[in-house]
């Protein structure tokens, strides 16, 4: 097995978040305990994730080192409606943990390339190249928990998954440089240009790049064109 295999991210706030929360509040420590195990399981899986029947899920209880099956499904159910874990054609899967393997891969592929990737690159990937369970199942206004809310990189490629149904409108050349701009960060590296903003309409300020593109673009070729005819350049 891999020097990595046991590799996850385990953010310092993770049992502070809503979901867990709730959780927690039902089956106490015992259910956190439960939570983390699972979760080491799923990491070792190619696709990290694993079969939701009946049978797979007593046989993940054995696995773990539970001996109260019932607890377990029940346990699991609840997880279910707390959307700690999501189901998907007879698998299970941790939102969090495929976000957070993602950006991973993503960095150790570019580590084996021999230093960091090109921007343009970057912003391809980050807006193209969603796993397919995450991409159906993402929901803009359902990723609360603070595991997500507390790092800047994955709220950027959170931001990114909002842009990704406007590429055929407006280009991946303006929608690039749109997320160029708008996830510039601050000096401390906690915020970028987006979430300082007090208001937001996605649509609308799409459309106002557009707009002042559209318009600037022409006005810098009638410059140019001036001074070629006057001899200037």
């Amino acid at each position: 097995m891999a020097k990595d295999a046991y590799w996850f991210k385990h953010d310092s706030t993770a049992g502070r978040g809503l979901r867990m929360r709730k959780m927690a509040h039902i089956y106490s420590h015992w259910g956190k305990g439960v939570y983390w195990d699972v979760i080491e399981i799923l990491r070792d899986q190619s696709n990290y994730c694993f079969d939701s029947d009946d049978s797979s899920l007593q046989m993940l209880a054995d696995l773990i080192g539970c001996k109260d099956e019932s607890k377990f499904l029940s346990w699991f159910r609840d997880c279910i409606k707390f959307e700690l874990f999501i189901i998907q054609e007879n698998k299970f899967f941790s939102e969090v943990l495929c976000i957070n393997m993602e950006i991973w891969e993503s960095k150790k592929g570019n580590g084996s390339k021999g230093g960091r990737p090109k921007k343009t690159e970057t912003i391809t990937e980050t807006i193209t190249e969603l796993k397919p369970n995450i991409k159906a199942n993402r929901n803009h206004n359902r990723i609360e928990d603070n595991i997500i809310e507390n790092n800047i990189e994955e709220r950027k490629l959170k931001f990114a998954s909002t842009l990704k149904p406007f590429l055929d409108k407006y280009g991946k050349e303006m929608i690039r440089a749109f997320y160029d701009h708008w996830t510039e960060p601050n000096k401390s590296n906690t915020k970028f240009r987006q979430e300082l903003e007090k208001t937001w309409g996605l649509e609308k300020r799409l459309n106002t790049w557009k707009n002042n593109d559209t318009n600037f673009k022409p006005k810098q070729k009638q410059q140019i064109y001036n001074h070629d005819s006057n001899g200037l350049i």
